[in-house]
């Protein structure tokens, strides 16, 4: 997916020259080298209760224990996938909605990995009565919501241009009134790993909930693309993110 990822990379620093973005591409394959070595690590990591491969700055943690569930936005970010291990490890309850693989005994044995002692996964068709049911029993339920939703989505702007986001994490919140907070986990230059979360500011928000949504999204949208610029090299920039008709004529390879 080189082409996809360099169309991504031209679409978001079209200030950047081919230089600057190829070498932002091959450090990009650096990393998701090493994360996914370290996804594999996960049983090892867990079963250590291990704190000195991820911080998690003790700000962070208290306003998790502070809340008694909600939302957790991420995006394709860093290391997505020690968000729910880490919070299990300083016990606190998590649920990840996650993709079904094709094969299922793929299926199971990621699943396999990501389960832990406070964490479950749900899969993605189980139904938001499900999703819903977990936030209202204290979890807090992850979400990855920065992939191009289609019909499905509110636009938003990232990186200047127009992009869909999933309604998931607005829609929870509208029914629940329970928190958004945004989880990332970045990669430090002593490979250690840096877990922070900050909750989304809802003040302020449309009565209508389509416009709430809306506005939840691009706030959300808006962080996202701060903390991406910032580390350009830990994004994943390999999905179709923006209108599927600025990749016409562009090889899926």
């Amino acid at each position: 997916r080189k082409s996809i990822a360099m169309k991504n990379l031209d679409i978001a620093f079209p200030e950047y020259d081919r230089n600057k973005k190829s070498a932002i591409l091959k450090s990009c394959y650096k990393h998701f080298g090493m994360v996914l070595v370290d996804f594999f690590r996960l049983p090892k990591v867990k079963r250590k209760k291990n704190k000195i491969v991820v911080n998690v700055p003790e700000k962070s943690v208290e306003l998790m224990k502070s809340k008694s569930g909600g939302i957790i936005v991420t995006g394709h970010l860093g290391n997505w996938e020690y968000i729910g291990p880490m919070l299990s490890i300083h016990n606190i309850k998590s649920a990840g909605v996650a993709l079904i693989q094709k094969n299922n005994q793929s299926d199971r044995f990621f699943n396999e990995l990501r389960i832990s002692e406070n964490m479950k996964v749900i899969p993605i068709n189980s139904g938001s009565k499900a999703m819903i049911q977990h936030i209202k029993e204290g979890y807090y339920l992850g979400l990855i919501s920065d992939q191009n939703a289609g019909d499905r989505g509110t636009d938003a702007l990232f990186f200047d241009k127009s992009v869909s986001v999933p309604k998931g994490a607005a829609a929870f919140h509208l029914k629940t009134n329970t928190p958004i907070i945004l989880g990332f986990c970045i990669l430090s230059k002593e490979l250690h790993y840096k877990l922070s979360f900050h909750e989304l500011d809802l003040e302020g928000l449309p009565k209508n909930s389509n416009d709430a949504i809306v506005e939840i999204n691009q706030r959300f949208t808006k962080i996202l693309e701060k903390t991406v610029r910032e580390y350009p090299e830990q994004y994943f920039w390999f999905h179709r993110k923006w209108n599927r008709e600025m990749y016409r004529g562009i090889s899926r390879y």
